[in-house]
């Protein structure tokens, strides 16, 4: 779990220096909810898999089908969060949802892996 949560910083902190760099270096704006967006796919990805770690050793033979639940319960949780997003700064709809997937992708590339490796 250990190695997750390091893996799952080090992630955070590449985007954030990139969302940082592009808004220096390329003049892009930052997307108003930069900073929640980060720590929204943090929170929910560390979560979630905290909690797969625990029920592959309690369980194993459920994995399969609370790891399916969790993406699904992942996806509402994230699509909720966008309408939020598009709720609250509807003229940045396209910064803050393009950031938000990007995150997305990248922290469930980091949990697959995790879970894939299967150490903690």
């Amino acid at each position: 779990m250990i190695r997750f949560l390091i893996s799952l910083s080090i992630v955070t902190l590449l985007l954030i220096l990139a969302v940082w760099a592009c808004s220096v270096f390329l003049d892009w704006p930052l997307p108003t909810f930069w900073i929640e967006i980060f720590a929204f796919s943090f929170s929910i990805t560390a979560i979630i898999t905290y909690k797969l770690f625990e029920l592959r050793k309690k369980q194993p033979q459920a994995f399969v089908q609370f790891y399916l639940l969790s993406i699904t319960l992942k996806m509402l949780a994230g699509l909720g969060f966008v309408f939020f997003l598009i709720w609250k700064s509807p003229a940045e709809t396209r910064a803050n949802v393009g950031l938000f997937l990007l995150a997305y992708l990248l922290f469930t590339l980091v949990e697959v892996a995790a879970l894939v490796r299967g150490k903690q």
